[in-house]
């Protein structure tokens, strides 16, 4: 392999990359020079335990070797074809998805592949608005549905719409001008920790035991009136949000959706292949969408791929028509071959049932470090999906009081997630989260659990420094 100057190769990215999250001045590079498993591995040889597991997407682990070996295979034999042509690798993977993984269940249809996650929310949105003739989506406080102009209308974490901030504090951002001009309503978040509806969750069920968020979703498409409302799109567990929804929660979700006659998009793009216990996350709360988003943990990253699945009713209707879409990667022989790796090898190791086994261990682990800790407020999750919550104190006050409404102009360096970023890296461990108050934490599906013991254990240290620090200070 050839000796890699990286004084040069910082030089370059510095001078000639257009930044995202940081200015200029601000922007640091953090040169990596190889990855493995759940490590990322610097120039120098430093091994970072990744609980980012990058962005929640490199379910079957860092350079997977069965996933590298079919990319290379299908190298060999392709170099692109558009989605007109069929290849075994893509009818494969369609098969895969509907049989293999979702085959016992009813409601799958078929699939249609794109390249990245916002390309599968924009296309779910498509197919929806076509579908039912509706101009209206419902989507919710928080959420996070991708970057491209109609998911990031539907996004609604304010430092993720696609825009710019300066980093002084007193500026606003600047929105891309005319991005949100779609028809979208925007509903509550099921954040039961700091309700934007003033609630306390066990005392804001109505006499039918429905959430006051949920009465008020439909009292809003009541309003609306149905006969406009395409479709409600939901993260399960929203994902840059960082909120866990209360159990009842989704299935309620789904009945609404069925009573009004409105479809339901789940966005799987995140939680989905195996992510959270289940292939899916909607698979925990016995529910089954109209529509599923997916992309990430589909090919585990390995190479750019997303899908959109349709229920069989969908499939039918679209059938009947010539769907004047063209994506020039949708169904590249090359991703296609990792996408059939990937589940391959996911099915073959049982991965979605270890990350369920892995996942009690994590909860357990993390609830451990909740009684020691009285700045964890709330731990929450599934698989290797896991939330926790910062505190100040008791009454659970924020130590950033903006919470998820904050936008990047706000100082980053007071940020608790940031902070404890800060410290862990010094135990070797990459563990933080976006939400200024809320720490995110992923990892694969085949972690082994002495990682998840240096991520605990690194963790510990951190929220010892954030508390002697922030919390004497309050």
């Amino acid at each position: 392999m050839t000796e890699i100057n990286w004084k040069q190769v910082e030089e370059w990215d510095k001078k000639y990359i257009l930044r995202t999250f940081s200015t200029q001045e601000e922007y640091q590079p953090i040169p990596i020079e190889s990855t493995d498993g759940d490590y990322l591995i610097m120039p120098d040889g430093t091994r970072l335990l990744d609980c980012f597991n990058q962005l929640y997407c490199v379910n079957a682990g860092q350079k997977n070797e069965k996933i590298n070996n079919a990319i290379k295979e299908a190298l060999d034999r392709y170099g692109f074809l558009q989605d007109a042509y069929t290849t075994d690798y893509k009818a494969r993977a369609a098969k895969l998805i509907i049989e293999d993984v979702l085959g016992n269940e009813s409601w799958p249809g078929k699939v249609r592949f794109v390249s990245t996650g916002s390309e599968a929310v924009e296309t779910a949105l498509m197919i929806a608005k076509l579908y039912k003739s509706r101009p209206l989506v419902v989507t919710r406080e928080y959420a996070y549905h991708g970057w491209t102009k109609g998911s990031s209308i539907v996004t609604r974490l304010k430092g993720s719409k696609s825009g710019v901030t300066e980093s002084v504090p007193s500026t606003r951002p600047q929105h891309v001008p005319g991005n949100d001009s779609g028809v979208v309503a925007v509903a509550p978040s099921p954040n039961c920790m700091r309700c934007s509806l003033g609630h306390k969750y066990g005392s804001c069920h109505d006499e039918n035991g429905e959430l006051a968020c949920v009465k008020y979703t439909r009292r809003m498409i009541e309003n609306q009136g149905p006969e406009q409302v395409a479709a409600v799109i939901t993260e399960v567990t929203q994902g840059a949000g960082s909120v866990h929804p209360p159990e009842e929660y989704i299935p309620q979700i789904r009945q609404m959706t069925k009573d009004l006659d409105v479809l339901w998009i789940a966005d799987e793009v995140l939680t989905g292949f195996g992510r959270t216990g289940e292939w899916f996350a909607y698979q925990h709360y016995g529910v089954e969408p109209d529509i599923v988003a997916m992309a990430k943990g589909i090919s585990s990253s390995a190479i750019p791929a997303g899908a959109v699945v349709v229920n069989k009713e969908i499939a039918e209707f679209m059938d009947q028509y010539r769907w004047e879409t063209v994506s020039t990667y949708s169904g590249h022989p090359i991703a296609m071959a990792a996408v059939c790796a990937n589940l391959d090898y996911i099915l073959e190791g049982n991965l979605v049932e270890k990350a369920k086994q892995v996942g009690d261990y994590f909860e357990q682990k993390l609830l451990g470090l909740k009684e020691k800790h009285c700045c964890i407020g709330k731990v929450a999750g599934y698989g290797v999906l896991w939330l926790v919550e910062l505190v100040k104190d008791d009454k659970m006050t924020p130590f950033v009081e903006i919470d998820r409404n904050f936008t990047h102009e706000a100082d980053p360096t007071t940020f608790p997630s940031n902070i404890v970023r800060a410290k862990a890296i010094e135990k070797g461990v990459l563990i933080g989260g976006v939400m200024p108050n809320t720490l995110r934490i992923g990892t694969s599906l085949n972690v082994t659990k002495e990682d998840i013991d240096k991520a605990v254990d690194a963790l510990d240290y951190a929220l010892t420094y954030l508390e002697s620090h922030l919390l004497q200070t309050s």
